[in-house]
């Protein structure tokens, strides 16, 4: 990949960091972007990173963040399945983040969060996630029969056992748990209120549903339309549910951009893609999901021992995501849903032919889903008279700046 110069690459500074703290993963889940979507870069990887290049990686995030004036990073531990670093690696890990955030006091603070498949999740992991204030997402995707087939071990046993009891662990601990949510990769082959409920069921009151990785050289298995359907079903569940403690993530960020709000995760509005990458050797990557897209596509030959953020702000696929949405078709951008999904999520817009100058694999899903959740606002805002103008279905705008990374989302902060 070719850089330019530090600082060349413009566009918002990056405040979320996905660190790859474990290259291999228990389980092997049949949609994984990471081992089953044609990447092989995992096969060359530590197995964890050591505890050099993590303290290296630490460093470099915040001396990019003092640099930049930000005040706050969220640094989000992923894999594979980030557990399998064992607990004093994630201990000395915390503390070492305590140690930086102490250091820097009043100019950067860190926030470090969790995305685990649960398996191995434990009351002892809790106790040390709680002390540290690690946030957690898990990942189920519903009731046994399904999950299973979807999230099986390398043996081919479910999960879902293992990973409902770490749940119900999370679930009885009340408040001195700390804060965590459910991460469901959506599929129209199960519909989304079965598995809303289930979740309820488990005691879940935070959750949210991901689009899942397609594009035009992978496309969805299901009937067009079967998606759009699948989310305008689970919103009028939740909708329905009407309870504010129960959370999907994805649909109070729709109902916000349909208000004129601002999205609060990075896969919905139309905005740079800014996330960076660390895996377990130290290497620094745009999006990890662009892999999704060909095998190497986001290798670098950039580490944390010797090159700073802005050199990988500066690479050749980094400087694509800052500037992704110049790529749409115009009549994408003219789409009335434009504002709210961005042409969909960068790597679901990927074709050999055009690379991302498509609108997203899921477009008129999206279309679906979004002018369904419009209408259903629209209707609940009638009697208290007329709506601000703009925006789909006559409401609002593209909201602020400061969004979410997916990875955020993905642990349901």
């Amino acid at each position: 990949m070719s850089r330019l110069r530090d600082g060349d690459a413009g566009g918002p500074p990056s405040a979320s960091y996905i660190l790859k703290i474990a290259s291999r993963c228990n389980l092997n889940c049949t949609y994984c972007y990471i081992y089953n979507k044609g990447d092989t870069s995992h096969r060359t990887r530590p197995r964890v990173m050591s505890p050099d290049v993590a303290r290296a990686a630490l460093r470099r995030i915040v001396e990019y963040a003092v640099r930049h004036g930000l005040r706050e990073a969220v640094v989000a531990l992923h894999g594979g399945e980030p557990l399998l670093v064992g607990k004093a690696w994630m201990a000395r890990f915390l503390d070492d983040v305590a140690e930086l955030t102490a250091e820097h006091a009043g100019a950067v603070r860190l926030w470090p969060t969790v995305q685990t498949n649960g398996t191995l999740l434990d009351a002892e992991w809790i106790a040390l996630f709680a002390r540290h204030g690690v946030q957690i997402g898990v990942s189920l995707d519903g009731p046994a029969a399904w999950n299973d087939l979807r999230r099986p071990d390398h043996a081919g046993r479910g999960s879902h056992r293992r990973v409902r009891e770490a749940i119900g662990l999370l679930a009885a601990g009340g408040d001195a748990s700390p804060p965590w949510g459910v991460l469901v990769v959506a599929d129209p082959r199960i519909p989304g209120p079965v598995v809303f409920r289930h979740l309820l069921r488990l005691g879940v009151r935070k959750m949210d549903f991901l689009w899942p990785d397609h594009h035009y050289r992978d496309l969805p298995p299901w009937e067009p339309g079967a998606l759009g359907t699948y989310y305008a079903d689970l919103f009028d569940a939740w909708y329905a549910h009407a309870d504010p403690d129960v959370r999907i993530r994805w649909f109070e960020s729709v109902v916000q951009l349909v208000l004129g709000g601002a999205s609060g995760i990075d896969s919905l509005g139309a905005h740079p893609v800014t996330d960076v990458v660390i895996e377990t050797d130290g290497t620094l990557e745009p999006l990890d999901a662009l892999r999704s897209c060909g095998d190497g596509m986001t290798r670098t030959s950039l580490g944390v021992a010797r090159h700073t953020v802005e050199d990988l702000r500066g690479t050749a696929l980094y400087r694509l995501g800052l500037r992704n949405q110049e790529l749409l078709p115009d009549d994408c951008r003219a789409c009335p849903v434009y504002e709210i999904c961005g042409g969909g999520y960068m790597p679901h817009r990927w074709s050999p032919e055009r690379r991302f100058a498509n609108p997203s694999v899921h477009c008129a899903d999206l279309r679906h889903a979004i002018g369904h959740i419009a209408g259903t606002v629209r209707e609940g805002l009638a009697p208290l008279g007329p709506a601000p103008p703009g925006g789909p279905g006559g409401f609002g705008g593209s909201g602020g700046p400061h969004r979410k990374s997916r990875k955020e989302e993905e642990a349901c902060r």
